[in-house]
């Protein structure tokens, strides 16, 4: 499997999976421009994609959605019915072939077996997801916190693209509306550097992992307070190689 970060965070979130022969992206939240500039950056053509699968339908998750299914031949977009009827009219007008998921209900791209797991966030109906084929990738992001009966399918993931998104201290101290800061620290906000933390030590039992930490805020987060968690909160912070994505992406990662 090859990973590529095209964008993370409030500004946008783009992730591109080659699985075998199979191309995949996980939402498409930055403008067509810019997913043409890091596509060529990587030597990787939109043209060649296969497959979407969304997770929500906020903008920092669709916002290309529209301008990517003009100029491009999408076989199969992946998402919630309440994703769908949250996208605006617009955009379903110009979408193809599509399918509606389930979460909890498991389904597969060729031999990718694809597990949409339901999220606690603002939206209307948002999933994460687990990708399995020889590798298991956890993409979650987006959520106040994770079921205690997701915990098992969550377990040994070869790599987590999970996110750490604020440090609580730095947000109520932050300018920012007290609205936001309520709806951020809520059960369907974000998870914080602790709550992480706490799950990705939960999560590793037996085997080395690699996370790419996500969705991290620029103005309420920093690197040192992510480290600061993952010290205080893992067993052995020896058993996980961290990597931190920013609104700029990350360089390819093969697994």
């Amino acid at each position: 499997m090859e990973v590529f970060i095209l964008a993370s965070g409030s500004k946008g979130n783009m992730t591109y999976l080659k699985v075998g022969h199979i191309r995949l992206m996980i939402d498409v939240g930055i403008s067509y421009r810019r997913m043409q500039l890091k596509m060529a950056s990587y030597e990787e053509s939109l043209d060649d994609v296969d497959a979407l699968l969304l997770t929500h339908e906020h903008q920092d998750h669709t916002m290309g959605l529209k301008m990517l299914l003009k100029h491009h031949h999408i076989k199969c977009i992946y998402m919630t019915q309440g994703t769908y009827d949250g996208l605006k009219d617009d955009v379903k007008a110009i979408i193809g072939t599509f399918q509606i998921i389930k979460g909890d209900h498991p389904f597969l791209i060729e031999d990718i077996q694809i597990s949409p797991f339901i999220v606690s966030h603002d939206a209307n109906e948002p999933v994460a997801y687990v990708l399995e084929r020889e590798k298991k990738i956890v993409v979650l992001n987006d959520t106040g916190y994770v079921d205690e009966s997701y915990y098992p399918l969550l377990t040994d993931a070869d790599l987590y693209i999970l996110e750490a998104n604020h440090h609580p201290a730095m947000l109520m101290n932050s300018p920012r509306p007290f609205l936001l800061k309520k709806r951020i620290l809520s059960e369907r906000g974000h998870l914080s550097n602790d709550d992480a933390a706490w799950l990705m030590n939960t999560f590793i039992k037996t085997k080395r992992a690699k996370w790419i930490v996500s969705h991290i805020s620029e103005d309420c987060n920093s690197v040192l307070a992510i480290e600061e968690a993952i010290v205080n909160a893992f067993d052995d912070p020896t058993k996980v190689d961290i990597f931190y994505a920013s609104k700029e992406g990350l360089p390819k990662m093969i697994l």
